[in-house]
């Protein structure tokens, strides 16, 4: 199993209210070690319902990335980021390609989890080349519970990589950071959970830390550290 974590837990809290939006995010690459350079790091943004045309200008004064959803948000009926890729390349924005993953009730048995698994991969894998994303980009699953995963979300979770690695792209997970705890002295952090399971491909791990932002709602904040920066975000 080569399962990457690669995350840090750094916790964000941004003053964003005035734009409204769901989280910040930010970026930082591990550069090759043969030509060591200080990290950097990028902030981003990630949320649900697009911003806007007009928006872009002002956002990309702050923000290097923006997140990028290939399907409906959770809790939302439509995807308003639809065809907006090659406006944010034009930008210069870099992406992070989202895909909302099922809530653990979808998945009661084994053969759902598969079926599930493989239909999402084969509809994130075509919405991507829709969208004009290259091949070998990384797809994070969006999975919104935290703590332990059903071992029915694990079979899922091994179907999705395995049939993106198929389709050309990358799989990846961007999931909680919060210990939930299960015994007295036990807790487990959703991305602890699938590190651990052995049965999964290679999936790369980012960790969404709850934040509360000046608005006093709850927001995501995110860092993540990359190998490379073409390897997550394009283009740069």
């Amino acid at each position: 199993m080569r399962v990457l974590l690669v995350c840090s837990f750094l916790l964000c809290v941004l003053c964003v209210s005035a734009l409204a939006f769901s989280a910040a995010l930010f970026i930082t690459p591990v550069l090759p070690k043969a030509a060591p350079e200080p990290s950097r790091s990028y902030l981003g943004f990630d949320r649900n319902v697009y911003p806007g045309d007009a928006a872009l200008p002002v956002l990309r004064k702050t923000f290097t990335f923006a997140s990028y959803w290939l399907s409906p948000p959770p809790g939302e009926k439509l995807n308003t980021w639809k065809g907006k890729r090659k406006l944010l390349v034009s930008h210069g924005f870099g992406i992070l390609v989202l895909y909302c993953g099922p809530d653990s009730s979808e998945l009661k048995t084994e053969t759902d989890a598969k079926e599930k698994g493989s239909q999402d991969a084969n509809a994130s894998a075509a919405a991507a080349r829709e969208e004009g994303f290259a091949p070998g980009t990384i797809i994070f699953l969006d999975i919104e519970e935290g703590g332990r995963l059903s071992p029915a979300y694990h079979q899922y979770l091994g179907v999705w990589s395995e049939e993106l690695k198929r389709a050309g792209f990358r799989a990846g997970v961007y999931c909680s950071g919060i210990p939930v705890k299960e015994e007295a002295a036990v807790t487990i952090t959703t991305a602890e959970d699938i590190r651990n399971q052995a049965t999964l491909q290679e999936i790369v791990i980012c960790l969404a830390i709850r934040a509360i932002a000046a608005t006093q709602r709850t927001d995501r904040a995110l860092s993540v550290e990359v190998r490379s920066r073409r390897q997550l975000l394009r283009p740069w």
